[in-house]
């Protein structure tokens, strides 16, 4: 395990609660800036972008509300389905791309779309994206362990669950940590 605040272990324990499974907290990382960009999306009003209604549909509303975040999912949005159709790409990598354009810090969480995360990456070369974290969770075999690992390698502000775990459950149990620790930061 690499260096753990009790931060991050308040994080990962309310992670292996609301999952049942206290063996994720091992393969959860936090870049050195994740936290604090985390911590700036929430203070600011930011973005969570979700690549699944599923993840979107399953966060706690309450804490949604009482941090006063926008949560959004685009990859079923009929202009974006439109677009992967006529670049012949997929829906993930049109969304992701129209996610960036968006003003204002963002938290984009991936369980679903590796394709997200190689087009953030592609993206990533191009621009540093500043205004970004990334919570990298799809779950799959050799593919998207190693875009998780090039997610995990990269300079962007990263939590990444490493090797083969992840899925939107996943992701929506990181998201709640995140937000419940947030109110807890803040006082809310």
């Amino acid at each position: 395990m690499p260096y753990v605040t009790s931060e991050m272990s308040a994080i990962m324990e309310r992670v292996g609660q609301e999952l049942g499974d206290e063996s994720i907290v091992e393969s959860l990382h936090f870049s050195s800036t994740a936290l604090t960009m985390v911590r700036h999306v929430m203070m600011t009003h930011g973005t969570i972008i979700t690549d699944t209604t599923l993840a979107m549909a399953d966060l706690d509303q309450e804490m949604v509300d009482k941090l006063g975040i926008q949560v959004k999912c685009f990859i079923d949005d009929r202009q974006i389905m439109d677009m992967a159709a006529q670049r012949r790409t997929t829906r993930a990598e049109v969304a992701l791309d129209y996610a960036l354009s968006l003003d204002g810090l963002k938290l984009i969480a991936v369980g679903s779309a590796p394709m997200a995360l190689n087009r953030l990456l592609q993206r990533a070369a191009l621009d540093p994206l500043s205004d970004v974290v990334v919570l990298a969770a799809p779950t799959g075999f050799a593919s998207v362990i190693q875009l998780k690992e090039r997610i995990w390698d990269s300079d962007l502000a990263s939590i990444v669950v490493r090797g083969k775990k992840g899925g939107a459950a996943v992701v929506r149990a990181v998201l709640n940590a995140l937000m419940a620790e947030s109110i807890r930061q803040q006082n809310l």
